[in-house]
């Protein structure tokens, strides 16, 4: 118990430390910035995360070279069953390839009186965490081709062994490919994307219970004018081999 009030306390002041920092620094450089969106369904990774109507926040800092950025994300969905609040910080190398770190909070499922957001172990009755550490690069030409990947090191990434019955982890590797296939000449776009997942150390991974193509699609983009101001708006197909389900999505950013 007194080790787990220490970790606590000890993050804490990571956190408070890291706050007090940021906004010293704030008062001398860089930049925030609030974002906004609402969405028919939440996908990731080839997951359908929630299948009903969200809302989804960001609020970030950029150092003053625009190079490291600090944020928070938090999502929900209208009828309340999804709820998640992730940060994450990033760094760009160059234009093309940039290093970041995602703490994921998906506490969805989760009594309120047993979540532990601190807990980081792998029991999904008290913790949806996990931390994936993740870097991209764009390959520049006439059609930039973008390379994910990333890694789960922490969290609830685990399978249990057939023969001790314990936990392992499955240090999941994810990584997906993406490019822009068609431009219109109002600026509207088409991306492809594709992505697959495996674990280094296991057959089963984070994703499914093998190695396996997750998330196969493309997502047109366009901007909306409306009552005087100009909104992002997207819509996105989704295929999983793996899980053998699709989705399609609807998005609409305010700011």
């Amino acid at each position: 118990m007194f080790k787990t009030t220490k970790n606590k306390l000890a993050m804490a002041a990571v956190v408070l430390a890291s706050s007090v920092s940021t906004q010293l620094h704030a008062e001398e450089s860089g930049t925030w910035d609030l974002g906004f969106d609402i969405k028919t369904n939440h996908l990731w990774h080839g997951f359908i995360v929630t299948d009903g109507v969200f809302t989804a926040a960001s609020l970030e800092y950029k150092t003053a070279d625009e190079k490291t950025t600090f944020g928070l994300w938090g999502g929900g969905s209208f009828n309340g069953e999804y709820k998640e609040f992730t940060y994450y910080a990033s760094h760009k190398f160059t234009d093309n390839f940039f290093v970041e770190i995602v703490n994921h909070g998906n506490h969805s499922g989760i009594a309120d009186s047993d979540v532990d957001v601190f807990d980081y172990s792998s029991d999904p009755s008290k913790t949806g965490n996990f931390i994936d550490i993740g870097m991209g690069y764009t390959f520049a030409g006439d059609m930039p081709i973008s390379v994910y990947y990333s890694v789960i090191v922490q969290g609830v990434d685990t399978v249990t062994d057939e023969v001790t019955g314990e936990k392992e982890r499955s240090y999941t590797n994810y990584i997906e490919v993406s490019a822009p296939v068609w431009k219109g000449k109002n600026g509207e776009s088409v991306s492809a994307f594709i992505g697959g997942s495996f674990s280094p150390v296991h057959d089963a991974n984070f994703y499914d219970d093998e190695a396996n193509i997750n998330t196969v699609g493309f997502t047109f983009s366009k901007d909306l004018k409306a009552l005087g101001t100009t909104f992002p708006v997207s819509a996105t197909a989704m295929w999983n081999p793996a899980l053998e389900i699709a989705a399609f999505q609807v998005g609409v950013n305010f700011f």
